[in-house]
């Protein structure tokens, strides 16, 4: 599944390790988007308890597209 995730504040490009293969774009208006492929409801667990154990505020998630793999 591909996900967005946004957060408030902007992350160091050195934050990429604690996301694994996600890309973390600043944006102007403050926020940071998360974006990427997750292999499934685990890991996407893992990545939000991460985001809260961090103390980052999510403003919004979502699935964008969906898996073609057969």
């Amino acid at each position: 599944m591909y996900i967005e995730v946004r957060i408030t504040g902007h992350l160091k490009p050195d934050w990429s390790e604690w996301f694994g293969d996600l890309i973390i774009s600043n944006e102007a208006n403050g926020e940071t988007i998360l974006r990427g492929q997750i292999p499934d409801q685990s890991t996407l667990l893992g990545l939000l308890n991460r985001l809260h154990g961090l103390n980052l505020q999510l403003l919004s998630f979502s699935t964008v597209g969906s898996d073609t793999k057969a």
